[in-house]
């Protein structure tokens, strides 16, 4: 009888776990990389390997709305280079305090299979509630302007 409890509390256990939130491992990374950040808003995370289409769709969003949207936030991950980053940006937006750099890497993706594609984090009360990506099946930008 003890052996049939142990195994249904470790099942329960297990579906508990299962069952939790997988973005809220971004939160810490989030919170680290941005202290000051916005309670309620957005990050848009944006490889800067993976799909070149959609990246590039990415840092162009990035140099037409950096002044328009107050409670999005820009995070450009895996950076070869901070130079050539700075190239293809340019100094204004470089400068602004929305722009993140993890040059650690630090920021997980909870999808591997769509690590390659911007990723837009939607935040409330500081915890994730939702996860999009920039992608060829799906226009994340297109939905973040709308909300």
């Amino acid at each position: 009888m003890y052996n049939v409890k142990s195994k249904f509390s470790l099942y329960c256990w297990l579906m508990l776990l299962a069952c939790s939130r997988p973005d809220n491992t971004l939160e810490k990374p989030l919170q680290a990389l941005d202290p000051a950040g916005p309670a309620n808003g957005s990050y848009v995370i944006i490889p800067n390997q993976g799909c070149e289409g959609c990246i590039s769709t990415a840092e162009s969003f990035v140099k037409n709305h950096i002044s328009s949207a107050a409670d999005i936030r820009y995070v450009f991950t895996r950076i070869q280079s901070v130079k050539l980053l700075k190239i293809k940006l340019g100094a204004t937006v470089m400068a602004s305090d929305k722009v993140l750099l993890d040059t650690a890497n630090t920021i997980p993706y909870p999808d591997k299979q769509k690590e390659i594609y911007p990723m837009i984090v939607r935040v409330k009360n500081h915890k994730v509630t939702e996860i999009t990506y920039q992608s060829p099946e799906s226009d994340g930008f297109a939905d973040l302007l709308k909300r």
